[in-house]
């Protein structure tokens, strides 16, 4: 099997990559954290290039709309419970937080707070759908796998000052 093309987004904390199969975006990359893959060499498609176009507006300081989040969490193959969650962490507006069991209640799961954490970690569109924005219970970062340097800098970012 192939593997996916990607295509590269200049951001403030360097390379994103947006990966792609078929026209449609499959994943983004944090910096430094960049699949295997070939860049792509052909325009992005449409829905490429919308995703691409989000993640660029968020580092000029734009919300994205929670709306287009909800287009990407409804072509993933996800179970009722991840949706959930995705949907919810998409609502959380730029410049606040909510804990992982906040995230967990909002979603109608309110015992699930360790399973929230497990979607935040295979979110497949970080920036998008904000995962940077959940945080332990206690105001702590909590993780970001292995990028709390990152997640701590989105933070602050937005105007919150991450804890310890």
């Amino acid at each position: 099997m192939r593997e996916p093309a990607y295509y590269r987004v200049a951001t403030p904390l360097g390379e994103m990559r947006v990966y792609v199969a078929d026209g449609r975006p499959l994943f983004v990359t944090l910096p430094g954290r960049g699949e295997s893959g070939e860049e792509a060499r052909a325009p992005a498609p449409a829905a490429v290039a919308e995703l691409i176009a989000a993640v660029k507006a968020f580092f000029r300081g734009e919300e994205v709309s929670s709306r287009y989040a909800s287009e990407l969490i409804a072509c993933l193959g996800t179970t009722v419970f991840e949706r959930a969650v995705l949907e919810e962490v998409s609502r959380i507006p730029r410049g606040e937080t909510r804990s992982y069991g906040e995230v967990a209640e909002l979603a109608g799961y309110p015992r699930a707070a360790r399973a929230v954490g497990n979607v935040m970690h295979d979110n497949p569109y970080p920036i998008v759908v904000p995962c940077h924005r959940v945080i332990r219970g206690d105001g702590g970062i909590g993780g970001y796998g292995g990028a709390e340097e990152i997640k701590a800098w989105l933070l602050r970012f937005e105007g919150c000052e991450p804890g310890e």
